[in-house]
């Protein structure tokens, strides 16, 4: 249903541009522009969808000169009828745009409002919704196609196939407990049949969601070691500038850095940390400083998804290597052996334990790099292809784990023998769970939460 208020906001970014837009949506948007649009005639007159040539005033003079175009309800963003004026970039223009626009009694929208009215107004569902922030953030060609796929509803197209699966066989199913004693052998592995199609299908939609999920928030990539292994050196090669500062002095890094490449569509942020190692008491206030850092690089260690172990391959594995190498707390690391362009040293008696990969780098020459980025790249995808993912947040891959839990449980349900009506109301409970990403039933509060992180006037 159309709401009652007309909201308004600039719907692209603040600052110099050559044009910015200020929307208006809700009954009473046409009216409300035409108080102040002045072109050939007014907008209500003009045909739906096309630009006219006009003024914006103030009532006693001349805001901006505009292109101004009307939607009727039912074919616009939102759903409603609504105006969209194309002023000149700048924040005066559109500031003042809004300005006459909220004084005559149009509201200023709330961050993703016109989206959440799309959303309520029937124009496209929840996981399409969510689909529209992907776009907008996309930082990369591999993410904006995952989030064009999902506001395309490639996501809600499978989504509701699957869902449309658990309820026709959780109702065939439930058809039958009335008469448990005519439920025969043939009947059941038919039923176990169709639960094994169905989890196959859950397992590749959430596979292919965690891909996009993954590529939605990029992956965090700490580079550890003992000091003066090339951690810096590695970060400034991988980025191709010079972002850590770099010299021979051990222990120049103190704390840690991030900064943010882009490789095959993920986005990779790393962490450069300061050197781990058993800071010597003797150290005085020079150790208790270091020991600071070492913390530091421990938590942002802990912290992140990967971890990129640096060694001297000219020098071999060291005790401090092995104190470096236990404080990766068990996470997925690839082994980097930096040096390689100098003569390698004999084979060490230390073990620096089980790694991912393990790859010949070279700060200096570039040696390595785009390997190591592959090797990141591997480690946050394995087998699935990024060319496959769909767009989602962390709330519908939970949703989707837990509905493809209960399919799972359903198919053990009938494997031991627990009954067809355990099974079919395992089925139900999943149906339930996959309605979720789509909004159906979807509190208000949930809507709150999801739109709130939209920018204004999207």
């Amino acid at each position: 249903m159309p709401s009652d208020d007309v909201i308004t906001a600039v719907a692209t970014a603040w600052g110099e541009a050559a044009i910015a837009i200020v929307r208006l949506s809700g009954v009473g948007s046409v009216a409300l522009a035409d108080s102040f649009y002045r072109g050939r005639r007014p907008l209500a007159d003009e045909p739906a969808r096309r630009m006219a040539l006009g003024v914006m005033t103030d009532g006693t003079s001349v805001v901006d000169e505009v292109l101004a175009v009307r939607f009727e309800r039912g074919a616009s963003y939102t759903g409603e009828e609504s105006v969209e004026i194309h002023c000149h970039g700048g924040s005066a223009a559109a500031r003042g745009c809004v300005d006459i626009l909220t004084d005559a009694g149009a509201r200023a929208a709330m961050p993703g409002e016109f989206t959440k009215r799309a959303f309520l107004n029937g124009r496209m569902d929840l996981a399409q919704a969510e689909a529209v922030l992907g776009v907008i953030r996309a930082r990369s060609d591999a993410e904006l196609a995952s989030s064009g796929r999902a506001l395309q509803g490639e996501l809600s197209s499978r989504l509701m196939e699957l869902a449309d699966d658990l309820t026709e066989l959780s109702a065939s199913i439930e058809a039958r407990i009335d008469f448990p004693e005519d439920v025969d052998d043939a009947e059941t592995e038919e039923f176990a049949r169709g639960i094994v199609c169905i989890k196959n299908k859950a397992d590749i939609l959430l596979e292919r969601c965690r891909v996009g999920l993954t590529l939605r928030n990029g992956v965090r990539a700490a580079i550890a070691g003992r000091p003066n292994v090339g951690k810096s050196s590695l970060m400034n090669a991988l980025l191709g500038s010079e972002r850590a500062i770099v010299t021979d002095i051990p222990g120049t890094t103190r704390d840690t850095l991030d900064a943010t490449l882009v490789h095959r569509g993920l986005s990779i942020t790393l962490v450069d940390t300061a050197g781990v190692r058993d800071v010597p008491d003797f150290l005085g206030d020079a150790g208790m400083i270091e020991s600071l850092g070492v913390e530091r690089s421990r938590s942002a260690i802990k912290e992140a998804d990967f971890c990129v172990l640096v060694i001297d391959a000219s020098e071999g594995p060291a005790d401090d290597d092995m104190t470096a190498a236990m404080s990766t707390h068990g996470k997925p690391a690839i082994l980097a052996a930096n040096k390689c362009d100098l003569p390698p040293a004999e084979p060490g008696a230390v073990s620096l334990g089980d790694f991912a990969r393990e790859i010949n780098v070279s700060a200096l020459t570039g040696e390595g790099m785009t390997e190591l980025k592959d090797a990141i790249f591997e480690l946050a995808f394995g087998s699935s292809a990024a060319s496959d993912g769909l767009m989602s947040t962390e709330r519908v891959v939970n949703v989707l784990a837990s509905a493809r839990k209960c399919v799972s449980d359903a198919s053990s349900a009938l494997e031991h023998a627990c009954g067809v009506d355990v099974a079919g109301s395992l089925l139900a409970e999943a149906a339930e769970y996959i309605a979720s990403p789509l909004g159906r039933d979807a509190s208000e509060e949930l809507l709150d939460e999801i739109f709130s992180s939209f920018c204004v006037g999207k």
